[in-house]
């Protein structure tokens, strides 16, 4: 019988054109993806991949079977969907991978309603970036990702992967309560001579800051990195520079709590979309077309929040 985590890895070589790129889809080393490989080429008894040149493409039989392994993945995710309603209740559990952001607010709003609706339906929740979410999503590790894509830092698409935007938050300043700078509005440009609390470095959000500053004619001053929402916005309200918040982090009332003053940016505008991802064929799956249903009214009654004059 033919492994279905191997037939995952011979289909993301097919998909995404080599071992390398495989193995950076699915957050494997080449080394890792080629012992996959050599494992499912004895099983089969002939080669799958043609490693003779500088990028190693699937044989014939390779992409045969890849073709094979296509039809197979998406019949267990239809087997999976026909068996949760056999009875017509829904019950089971989703594995589920969130930002922080939306883990605090998106998300328990989420849970509250499923208790109503869907009492029987369990989420096993995690919490992590897409650069490790999405591949594990692809490898079947997960269910369901909750993530964000920034401005300026568009994400590759996916292989086999769909994608529904939830909505679409700004980035606000957030100053000390006594900076000079007045509001509600300010171009970047006018921060050029700030000191910069920045997102983790490397992040990328910290690449849109970055990129957004250079737009605006300057390279940030940053005197300090931090992935944390509050702690950026604790020191910024003790003065030590000024940072980035999203929309629904303030939401919790966050910039109050850490004395700072928050402002819309002008020019350029700068935001973060933040959408649910589940595997090509999953949202037939009854647990998470409901779960995915209540995610999306949970974001119709957040939107309002984070659009509101400040």
């Amino acid at each position: 019988m033919l492994d279905v985590r191997r037939l995952r890895v011979l289909l993301a070589v097919a998909e995404h054109g080599g071992i390398a790129a495989a193995a950076r889809a699915l957050t494997f080393t080449p080394p890792a993806v080629s012992q996959h490989i050599a494992a499912l080429e004895r099983q089969v008894g002939m080669l799958l991949v043609d490693r003779s040149g500088r990028t190693a493409r699937l044989t014939a039989a390779g992409h045969r079977l890849a073709g094979h392994a296509r039809h197979v993945l998406a019949g267990l995710e239809a087997a999976e969907a026909d068996l949760a309603s056999l009875d017509g209740d829904l019950r089971g559990t989703l594995a589920v991978d969130t930002i922080a952001t939306l883990g605090r607010t998106l998300l328990p709003a989420t849970l509250t309603a499923l208790r109503t609706t869907a009492p029987e339906v369990d989420l096993r929740i995690e919490e992590g970036e897409p650069e490790d979410s999405l591949p594990a999503l692809t490898r079947g590790e997960l269910d369901l990702v909750l993530a964000g894509e920034y401005g300026l830092t568009p994400q590759r698409p996916q292989a086999r992967i769909d994608r529904i935007d939830l909505f679409t938050e700004p980035l606000l300043i957030a100053v000390a309560g006594d900076h000079p700078l007045q509001g509600p509005e300010v171009d970047l440009a006018h921060l050029r001579d700030e000191r910069w609390i920045a997102p983790a470095a490397g992040s990328s959000c910290e690449t849109m800051l970055r990129r957004s500053c250079a737009l605006a004619g300057f390279e940030p001053h940053v005197v300090a990195h931090s992935g944390d929402f509050a702690v950026a916005a604790a020191l910024a309200g003790a003065g030590h520079g000024v940072t980035l918040l999203p929309a629904i982090a303030t939401s919790l009332r966050l910039g109050d709590a850490a004395g700072v003053r928050l402002l819309g940016v002008h020019q350029p505008g700068m935001h973060r979309t933040l959408y649910a991802a589940i595997r090509q064929g999953a949202r037939r799956h009854p647990l998470v077309g409901c779960v995915l249903d209540t995610l999306t009214a949970s974001a119709d009654t957040l939107r309002p929040l984070l659009l509101r004059p400040r």
